[in-house]
């Protein structure tokens, strides 16, 4: 799509000094409607809007509806509006302030003789809150600097404040941000409108790099939106998660902060320290034109090594055999005790007013993280330096933002950003991987870790987004096109170099290994997928406000993808499955929207707000990257289960040895007709202010349709042998003997995994919430979400032989829905913040944040391959009545039954146990934060502070425990046997739930900073 390019460029030349903002909002408006004292409109009159902090005006004339709108104005404020128009009195209200994507409306009365002191208010808001506006519609909340700053974060990350909102879940495994009952994968992550998540899908939380990109400190607001109905907001089925930072004013301002934990401020009394140090300032470089911005920080961690069971004389046996028996040095066992993990970030920004009409803005940001890894070191474990390496990432971004002004009713915003992320792991060795075990069930393991044998990702992302405004009467016009590139490096070669395991030290010495597996290229040695995409999104929509209290908005938006290469042809594959490997996505999705805000108040504020929606996106770009890392034509797998010939064990990584007849491909293909995932949105709320201290409450409900979700199938299973007694069917040879070999699989080929789409999968969800506006001294908001949320496939892995083996199955191809594993079906978020001058003028804050949700859904699964599809823990269980089975172990029978009947398992007796339908134990957490002003020091204040994550296991060790299950399911019982329908078992006891100890455990942090 190169011609789109040189389109797009076109109309940039065109338009070049008009303004600019990229798929996600990066500033904010205000519109309002001019009225004389008998209500009838005012045309032509003159409206002010100034930002105080940097002396930008914009003066508008209403238009023959009296209507006005100020677009792309900075987040936050505050601002102050004139309204002047001859024959009246002028008004005038300050101290107004605006929320990132906010669409405020601010109207005005003039009077013939006199100002009236009502003339300018924020209709249909309540004091200290933006809930009820015209432009609120869809669902979603807001974050505020204050709120970063006062409320608890130990780990300084997004996902302490994005918890706030009881609809999202933030894993326990690996702090993915999940909503809507799907993986972090689908939402958008984006700071100023640049995207900042992982942009490949290989980090669980969904950011690339150990955090999120950015200081906190450098953050002025953060938005989380689930269902927004403004059609210029793309790339997401999950959320919506944008966060703007701050710009330099006419007034120098900074901060300098410390934050510090270590062992002594947690339960666990393992060696810790963790210690970040924060700068950031902005000021004038011209006043009221040119402003700056820069911000850097540091974060550095030092955790003690694991330790291993391991004798280390067997380490050093196996150390000495490699460089004596094989001359290769495969380094020591003395890891470092201390583990440093850094992060370093830096933001350099500059805003300009070009004039009174066009203002623009640039800004630079890197980011770097460095964590050293130890695979296989601890327990009955140890592995030698050699099989040591360091994860690298890099990120770093540039944008440019333009917003123009051309007459009262056009206005202009253009954004041009470039972003490259990279991932390049450390390695200590370049050698096949080893485990030698040395009896006891230990091992000793060296050469280079499997999974970085050939291990490097490099994504670059360039986006121009092309925004135009038309104000005409009762109606505000948006068009535009907005194109985004990925170029994509993905080297992810498993077993590169080689893997071998030796059943005994005397093995490894003779060179008689027990597993050997290599993956080689057939025309280079390490095939890499190195290939692109094009998205063009084109949008239409208009926000009309029908009367005084009906606003409208409603829209049209397509996105066509399309990729700039193939995978490579694989004939052989074709002639065996009657259709091309090579397919790429490149069928377009057109998205419909409609958001509305009916004002019913009366004494009191209240508002009926909701839409429906089509999304598309998400990064689902690993998954997409497989088809062309694994075609079966570049790759070749080979494998073995014992070689007595010792010649055939080498070290060297560029000569593995190749077995003749031992070859098989591994082929991810996808569906020639595969649709980006799309699920339709939709929501219906009413907000009400309450008759008690200005009490808000909400209702609101959502329902959300999966109308092209993701499903993984393996296409070389070859075809069923039979059916066993309770309907799922065997690929066994034998379909009674659950220790055979699968049968009918075409032998040419070994994992042939599919993806393709589904429509099934729905959330259905309720959220009830009671917020109490910031006053004099508190703010306090409660929230309860009921969730009901169903999937065909969780995504779990980037691997799509992993996302097919890891979703426990009744019958492995066959699509079913089932509850998400992302489901959290109760949940409840209280937060509360307090503020008093106890000690002078110095402010002392307590924040607080309660969370009380259900554990997350788990299956039970035999754990043996029952069915004979190569997977041996994916096949859910069969819960028989009591005379269809024995136990190996008949003593077990009376605590057997108990546990059937406790797990909730007894329930299913007679038929399958349904994938997640059970619970891990209850979650409760407390965070708290306290801090201290101290006395001014001139312009600088300090403040010191406070932050327990976990209070309550502080005061309890059994408090504030958070319990996981397998994320594919708990192995709960071994079918043995089955014999004229009576099953043998074998029970492993009790379910087996693994604690995080990291998020189990109470922490604190420590802190000092300096404001001016």
């Amino acid at each position: 799509m190169k011609q789109v390019k040189w389109m797009v460029a076109v109309l940039l030349l065109a338009v070049l000094p008009w303004g600019v903002s990229l798929a996600q909002e990066t500033a904010s408006s205000i519109n309002g409607t001019i009225v004389d004292s008998e209500g009838s409109v005012l045309s032509g009159a003159t409206v002010i809007v100034t930002h105080e902090p940097t002396g930008q005006v914009k003066t508008l004339t209403t238009n023959e509806s009296g209507r006005y709108s100020a677009r792309g104005l900075r987040v936050g404020g505050p601002y102050n509006i004139e309204v002047r128009a001859s024959g009246y009195s002028d008004s005038e209200e300050g101290n107004i302030f605006i929320k990132l994507g906010e669409d405020r409306t601010i109207d005005a009365i003039l009077v013939a003789d006199a100002v009236d002191l009502g003339n300018v208010t924020a209709v249909g808001v309540a004091p200290q809150s933006a809930t009820f506006n015209p432009d609120n519609m869809g669902a979603g909340t807001s974050v505020s600097q204050e709120q970063i700053t006062n409320l608890p974060t130990v780990d300084r990350n997004i996902q302490d404040y994005v918890r706030l909102d009881s609809r999202v879940n933030i894993r326990s495994f690996g702090d993915g941000i999940s909503v809507s009952g799907v993986n972090s994968r689908f939402n958008n992550i984006s700071i100023d409108g640049v995207g900042i998540g992982d942009p490949f899908g290989l980090e669980a939380a969904g950011t690339p790099g150990i955090s999120q990109p950015f200081s906190l400190d450098t953050i002025q607001e953060l938005n989380v939106q689930l269902s927004p109905y403004d059609v210029t907001l793309s790339n997401f089925t999950g959320a919506n998660i944008n966060a703007i930072t701050k710009s330099g004013t006419n007034e120098f301002s900074g901060r300098v902060a410390f934050y510090y934990s270590n062992d002594d401020l947690q339960r666990d009394d393992a060696d810790f320290t963790r210690e970040v140090y924060s700068l950031s300032a902005g000021g004038p470089i011209i006043k009221d034109r040119l402003f700056f911005f820069v911000s850097y920080e540091k974060e550095e961690q030092t955790r003690l090594n694991n330790t291993s069971g391991v004798d280390t004389a067997l380490a050093q046996q196996v150390a000495d055999i490699a460089a004596n028996v094989y001359g290769v040095d495969v380094g020591g066992f003395n890891a470092p005790s201390d583990l440093v993990t850094e992060e370093e970030s830096i933001v350099v920004k500059l805003d300009w007013n070009i004039n009174d009409y066009h203002r623009a803005s640039f800004k630079y940001q890197n980011n770097e993280d460095a964590q050293p890894i130890f695979p296989n070191y601890g327990g009955g474990e140890i592995s030698l330096s050699s099989h040591w390496y360091t994860n690298n990432w890099e990120n770093k971004s540039y944008n440019l933002n333009l917003y123009s002004d051309w007459t009262a009713n056009f206005s202009t915003e253009l954004r041009i950003s470039n972003s490259e992320f990279d991932k390049i792991p450390d390695l200590n060795s370049l050698l096949p991987s080893v485990e030698v075990q040395v009896g006891g069930g230990q091992s000793v393991w060296f050469g280079t870790e499997e999974f970085r044998h050939a291990n490097e990702l490099n994504v670059v992302t360039d986006n121009i987004y092309l925004e135009g405004n038309y104000f005409l009467g009762d109606h505000n016009l948006t068009f535009g096109v907005d194109w985004r590139e990925q170029d994509i490096r993905n080297l992810f070669i498993s077993q590169a170099l080689g893997l071998y395991e030796f059943d005994s030290i005397e093995d490894f010495a003779n060179g008689i290994h027990s597993r050997y597996e290599y993956n080689r290229g057939t025309n280079v040695p390490r095939p890499e997928a190195n290939w692109s995409w094009e998205n063009l999104g084109l949008f239409i929509q208009d926000n009309w406000t029908v009367n005084d209290r009906l606003t409208l908005q409603y829209g049209l938006r397509f996105d066509k993808p399309d990729a700039g290469s193939k995978p490579r042809l694989n004939q052989d594959f074709v002639d065996a499955y009657g259709f091309a490997n090579n397919s790429t996505v490149s069928e377009g999705t057109i998205q419909p929207r409609l958001g509305f805000n009916y004002d019913m108040s009366d004494e009191r504020y209240m508002q009926l707000r909701g839409g429906v929606g089509v999304f598309t996106g998400g990064t689902p770009n690993v998954w997409l990257s497989n088809s062309f890392t694994n075609t079966g034509g570049d790759l070749t797998f080979y494998s073995s289960n014992g070689i007595e010939d010792g010649m055939l064990f080498t070290l060297d990584p560029n000569n593995q040895p190749i077995l003749e007849g031992s070859s098989r491909q591994n082929v991810d293909v996808l569906d020639p007709d595969f649709v980006i995932p799309t699920v339709l949105k939709s929501n219906i709320a009413v907000d009400a202010e309450l008759p008690w201290y200005g009490l808000i409450g909400s209702v609101e409900l959502e329902y959300i349709k999966a109308q092209d979700a993701i499903d993984y199938q393996h296409l070389n299973l070859g075809d069923p042998t039979g059916t066993l007694p309770d309907g799922r069917l065997s690929y066994y040879e034998d379909p009674l003997n659950f220790s055979g070999r699968r049968a009918n699989a075409n032998p040419d080929f070994n994992d042939v995994i599919y993806l393709t789409n589904t429509s099934k999968g729905d959330t259905k969800r309720a959220t009830v919430s009671l917020e109490l506006p910031q006053t004099e001294h508190w703010y306090a908001k409660a929230s309860y979400t009921f969730t009901d949320a169903t999937e065909a496939s969780a995504g779990t892995s980037s691997r799509a032989i992993s996302n097919w083996n890891n979703t426990p199955a009744f019958n492995p191809n066959q699509a079913m829905a089932a509850t998400s594993a992302y489901e959290v079906e109760n949940a409840f978020v209280f937060t509360t913040t307090y503020q008093n001058m106890f000690f002078g003028d110095n402010y002392t804050t307590i924040g607080l944040v309660w969370i009380s949700q259900d554990g997350e859904p788990f299956s039970y699964t035999y754990s043996n391959d029952v069915n004979g599809d190569g997977i041996r823990d994916n096949d859910l269980v069969y819960v028989p009545m009591p005379d269809e089975y024995v136990l190996s172990d008949p003593s077990e029978q009376a605590e057997f039954e108990a546990f059937l009947r406790s797990s909730g398992l007894a329930q299913y007796r007679g038929r399958v146990a349904p994938r997640n339908a059970f619970k891990a134990p209850r979650i409760n957490t407390v965070d708290l934060n306290v801090s201290q002003e101290l006395p001014a020091w001139g312009p600088v204040r300090a403040t010191l502070f406070f932050n327990v994550k976990n209070l309550g296991n502080l005061l309890d060790s059994d408090w504030g425990q958070i319990l996981t299950a397998g994320f594919d399911g708990d192995d709960v019982y071994r079918l043995n046997s089955l014999e004229d329908g009576v099953y043998e078992l074998d029970w492993n006891g009790p379910t087996r739930f693994s604690t995080n100890r990291f998020a189990s455990q109470w922490r604190a942090q420590v802190g000092f900073r300096l404001d001016w």
